[in-house]
């Protein structure tokens, strides 16, 4: 057995003199061989192995793989400035990489979030890659990076900002700035503090720069994936847990706009934890796209499927079939005390209101879901017996009904901030073991509305595939807050959202149930 790790580190000089660092992995035997790429930002000794293989077992499988530090992060040179940096650099790797002695000129590229985005963006007139498998990432900073509804990912995006903060303190063997980073993490402070630190230690960290933007209302710089490269063999995966899914389904639909004929997978997954399979399947796909003579059936076949929650087998997105449901909501101000069965009407107009206090003492938790500090599946059964969460729910259904797509809900209401948030969670509520497990999550923040006016909104709640049983309910719970996966609403428009202040205001939000309803949409238009 040969337990030598088979590594080598390698400069790429950029055309603006910038050194990239880049680690390779070789397969045993004689090359050249197909590569595979990843360009991270993270360090190129952990290559992405919270979710992904080590670059040995793949390249024990026959592939020359290369993880390469980007601009300003790890050992290359040059100054981090996020996704914008990407393109050129990415270009001039690929062209690197085919060129390399030991490489076949076939290039794969793996990789997920940060390292999935890398995979999309590059100069037009550049080669295109051999195939690309983004993971859990997207190319529209506001909705696939930034915010849901406009509210800002704040336990998300501050874990984030926070480590490139970190990575960045390291950099310059600034131990005491690193360790006042990490007591925040483990006391989760970072809740309260986290955007001070980014301010004192990196200043010019992107994701406040996202803050700001959601804050002013201007537009995000947007990012164009290379239509050529969309065109080629692609593997997209998802996680119905993923705060990208909706950027994994648009890259899909782009894909396909563009002439592509792309696969997609949207797994049992979170962001860092994926299904078991997960590693073979994008080896299938590599073999299949980088490497001759793959005879074998499997590895032709087309991937186009999705998890189903609760029967926790796997659906084939093209041969979902579901009726057109809508639901309606129908209340009697005591929605917030009461858990009534048949206050969500099925196929029928509700009727009645609905009034909400949210108070920013004791903002409305929210946990699991694909934005809650523990994402996933949760039981909401105590949460929704807050006084502060209206909730609604079918009767017993007569008949199986298969939730599949992107819920949304249309509402109208009204309030007396001119800033507030609709918080929104669906759940499947199980009558013999009386559990609520919620399964999708949704927001929406409103900054400048007309107090005490009537206003109408739409929110869209995360993509979900999940069969409802005979006998079992469906559930809608709204809340005025969602804390920590968003920062608490103020009642300004003039005051950013956070952490609670004294300046926080208590938000009174009373919704008119006549012209409200849920319905469900396809995944893809």
């Amino acid at each position: 057995m040969n337990l030598s790790l088979n590594y080598f580190d390698s400069f790429l000089k950029l055309k603006d003199g910038i050194k990239l660092i880049s680690r390779i992995w070789m397969p045993q035997g004689e090359g050249p061989w197909p590569a595979l790429l990843m360009r991270q930002p993270y360090g190129r000794e952990i290559a992405s192995t919270l979710t992904y293989a080590h670059p040995t077992w793949w390249a024990s499988k026959g592939y020359l793989v290369i993880i390469q530090d980007v601009r300003g992060q790890g050992g290359s040179e040059g100054i981090f400035q996020g996704f914008s940096q990407e393109a050129h650099d990415t270009s001039e790797t690929h062209e690197w990489v085919r060129s390399h002695k030991l490489c076949n000129g076939k290039l794969g590229l793996y990789g997920f979030s940060y390292q999935g985005l890398t995979q999309l963006t590059g100069n037009e007139s550049s080669m295109p890659p051999d195939c690309l498998s983004p993971a859990m990432t997207g190319f529209d900073i506001r909705s696939h990076w930034a915010s849901s509804g406009d509210a800002f990912w704040w336990n998300n995006n501050i874990l984030w900002a926070l480590q490139l903060t970190a990575l960045k303190t390291k950099r310059e063997s600034n131990a005491s700035a690193w360790s006042e980073i990490r007591l925040t993490i483990e006391n989760k402070s970072y809740l309260s503090e986290g955007i001070d630190l980014i301010k004192k230690y990196d200043p010019n960290n992107f994701i406040l720069k996202w803050i700001e933007i959601l804050n002013s209302k201007k537009e995000f710089k947007k990012i164009v994936p290379v239509s050529s490269w969309l065109k080629k063999p692609m593997l997209i995966l998802g996680g119905l847990w993923d705060p990208h899914l909706k950027g994994a389904i648009d890259l899909y639909q782009k894909s396909l706009e563009v002439g592509g004929d792309p696969e997609i997978i949207i797994g049992n997954a979170s962001h860092l934890e994926w299904w078991e399979g997960s590693q073979n399947t994008l080896l299938n796909f590599f073999d299949k796209t980088l490497k001759e003579n793959h005879g074998d059936q499997e590895l032709k076949n087309k991937h186009q499927k999705i998890w189903n929650i609760s029967s926790e087998k796997w659906n084939k997105l093209n041969q979902i079939n579901k009726e057109n449901y809508f639901f309606g909501f129908r209340g009697d101000e005591l929605s917030n005390v009461e858990i009534k069965d048949g206050s969500l009407l099925i196929n029928s107009k509700g009727s009645g209101f609905s009034t909400l206090v949210h108070d920013p003492w004791r903002p409305a938790p929210m946990s699991g879901g694909h934005l809650g500090p523990n994402p996933g599946l949760i039981d909401r059964t105590l949460l929704d017996k807050r006084f502060d969460i209206s909730v609604f729910q079918t009767h017993p259904l007569e008949n199986e009904i298969l939730v599949s797509g992107l819920p949304i809900i249309e509402t109208s209401l009204i309030s007396d901030c001119e800033s507030y948030d609709i918080c929104v969670a669906l759940s499947l509520v199980n009558v013999k073991d009386k559990s609520v497990k919620q399964f999708s999550t949704g927001f929406l923040r409103i900054k400048t509305s007309k107090q005490n006016t009537e206003n109408f909104h739409h929110i869209e709640l995360q993509p979900t595939n999940i069969t409802i049983k005979k006998g079992e309910k469906i559930r809608v719970s709204f809340a005025g807050a969602a804390w920590p996966a968003i920062g608490v609403n103020s009642g300004h428009s003039s005051i950013s959202d956070g952490p609670p202040t004294i300046n926080h205001k208590v938000i009174t939000i009373k919704y008119n149930l006549n012209n409200t309803f849920m319905k469900i949409l396809p995944f893809f238009k």
